[in-house]
């Protein structure tokens, strides 16, 4: 059984793609995507021995070899060309660009879904200087919150405001109720922090400011 974060980006994978997971999890993701019918196709791939051997343990016992590929490779560097739908799940912001640029030219149409456990807004902002456009958004809590980001490769740059890139172009818009409560908790940590500064520093000024800035959001 999947968890709420591998289900939630099973639920933002398209029908009929061909799927690459970059540093699957025991191939849990692909080889359901492929048991359930959504996809008929999948890459599972991981750059450590230990984690490839159970993922390829995984697959044959749910006689899935035929559907989903063990891949023993460093990120994208062995992912054919055809897997059209790239997941990158569970790690840093640092090691998820690491892994994307390692496709110098990627194909107008390419999906993409990332969540990184760290450093969500330079994921944007990388997202977007690189050409892709963030198509979809999901927030989540499963003992941490995530937040999942889908888009796809276009032609020419779409272009994020600081806010957007922030609080996240759809998220901020829908504001369910898992996004108001992270950012009500970012903001009550924002000051905890001022209550022990100098009012006057220029560092209680600044956090002052994401503080307004948090509020401005939440109440727009």
């Amino acid at each position: 059984m999947l968890s709420l974060r591998l289900k939630t980006i099973e639920n933002m994978v398209e029908s009929g793609v061909i799927v690459a997971d970059i540093g699957t999890d025991h191939a849990l993701l692909p080889v359901q995507l492929v048991l359930s019918g959504k996809i008929s196709k999948a890459y599972a791939v991981d750059n450590k021995s230990g984690p490839y051997q159970r993922a390829l343990s995984y697959i044959q016992s749910k006689n899935c070899e035929d559907s989903v590929i063990a891949v023993l490779a460093d990120g994208l560097t062995s992912v054919p060309q055809e897997a059209n739908c790239w997941i990158i799940a569970g790690m840093g912001y640092d090691t998820a660009a690491m892994i994307l640029d390692q496709r110098f030219e990627v194909k107008t149409g390419q999906q993409l879904i990332v969540q990184v456990n760290h450093g969500v807004d330079n994921l944007r902002k990388y997202l977007m200087t690189k050409g892709w456009q963030i198509i979809d958004e999901q927030i989540i809590f499963e003992l941490h919150y995530y937040q999942i980001i889908k888009a796809v490769k276009v032609k020419s740059i779409v272009r994020l405001k600081p806010d957007d890139i922030t609080f996240g172009p759809l998220l901020r818009k829908e504001k369910n109720s898992v996004y108001t409560e992270y950012w009500i908790l970012q903001m009550q940590k924002l000051q905890k922090i001022v209550a022990q500064l100098d009012h006057g520093s220029k560092r209680a000024q600044q956090l002052q400011k994401q503080i307004h800035t948090i509020r401005d959001m939440l109440n727009g």
